[in-house]
């Protein structure tokens, strides 16, 4: 397989903006695990749980951690969206030259974070949305230039994909040790990012590595430059999905690929979806309510240098019509949209069941 090309991206970086990025406090204690559950690999299980939630009046996004530090190894992160709005939750890794220029700065790496990444993304998005205004204040000055140079050595390592407002999902990524920044960058109705808005944390993951197995997967998918292989038709009930990512580049919207589950309900529009999943355009990745269907998690974008990485999302898929979709710019034409479907009774070892 091959892995990342990073002195391209590098290039890349220098010539364009980098990623997106978001800003909020951390919450919670320290060290989630528990036991598995029937289904699951035996061994107890290292664990994040992610709330979602929206002030109204403030028009404030966040997240709360029920965790701010857990063992590296492989990690579950239980997402609960407790709002009206689409969320996600990716986890981008801070490379050590950002935790040493914050200790510099005498400021909390989350802080930092969202001073130097979070609102000049926004002060630079603002500025290309036509008839809005972008904030002096958030053009900070830290660094000479608006985004800081070690900007082009963040890693991602998935988390929990787009989830539909009061939905939840179940994502398990594989973690180093280190410092993960926790953020969401789905916009609102006047193009703020939710983490421009609040909804972001940090994660600390430790050097002691965690009892936790990599879970045993009943369905297993390859994610790549060449596109989504998938089956067409899947067998109901309780899954665990394997996401292969075996390769990795960056689209005209600065991300790479990840993978999203959405049900085809009556009147959803595939159409409406592809256009919706590019969040450099200013008409499209609003949460608003008017989101073109329901998203059911996924596993957000994984890219390190040790390519392919695996990660799981776990899921019950009732009979229906589905598809699996990337965050890309037209992820149709790039074989990052495939449907499949799941029948309402299917045999299994010569034995027919309905969920």
């Amino acid at each position: 397989m091959n892995g990342v090309n990073h002195a391209n991206r590098r290039t890349v970086l220098r010539t364009t903006v980098a990623t997106l990025v978001g800003g909020s406090l951390v919450t919670g204690t320290v060290g989630a695990t528990r036991e598995t559950g029937p289904g699951e690999p035996q061994g107890r299980r290292n664990e994040v749980g992610v709330v979602a939630k929206h002030d109204h009046e403030a028009d404030e996004h966040r997240f709360e951690l029920d965790t701010c530090e857990v063992a590296s190894g492989w990690t579950t992160f239980e997402f609960d969206n407790r709002t009206d709005h689409m969320h996600f939750a990716y986890l981008p890794k801070l490379p050590q030259q950002a935790l040493a220029d914050a200790e510099t700065e005498g400021m909390d790496p989350l802080g930092f974070y969202v001073e130097t990444v979070t609102r000049p993304f926004q002060f630079f998005w603002d500025s290309k949305v036509p008839g809005k205004e972008p904030d002096p204040d958030d053009d900070t000055d830290i660094y000479d230039s608006l985004f800081p140079p070690w900007f082009e050595d963040v890693v991602f390592y998935g988390g929990p994909g787009l989830t539909s407002g009061h939905g939840s999902s179940t994502t398990t990524v594989d973690l180093d040790p280190g410092e993960y920044i926790v953020e969401c960058y789905v916009k609102n109705d006047t193009n703020d990012f939710h983490s421009y808005l609040g909804m972001i944390d940090l994660v600390s993951v430790t050097g002691e590595e965690s009892d936790a197995p990599e879970p045993e997967s009943t369905l297993d998918l390859s994610l790549s430059t060449d596109g989504i292989d998938a089956p067409p038709e899947v067998w109901p009930g309780r899954h665990t999905v394997a996401v292969n990512v075996e390769t990795q580049r960056q689209y005209e919207n600065l991300v790479g690929h990840d993978l999203h589950l959405i049900r085809l309900e009556d009147g959803t529009d595939v159409d409406e979806v592809n256009d919706w999943m590019n969040w450099a355009d200013p008409d499209q990745f609003i949460s608003d309510g008017d989101e073109p269907t329901t998203f059911l998690g996924g596993v957000s974008d994984i890219w390190t240098a040790d390519l392919p990485r695996t990660g799981y999302l776990h899921v019950i898929l009732k009979p229906g019509d589905y598809a699996w979709v990337a965050e890309v710019p037209d992820p149709d034409a790039k074989g990052l949209l495939t449907e499949f479907s799941v029948p309402g009774e299917r045999s299994r070892g010569g034995r027919w069941f309905t969920p």
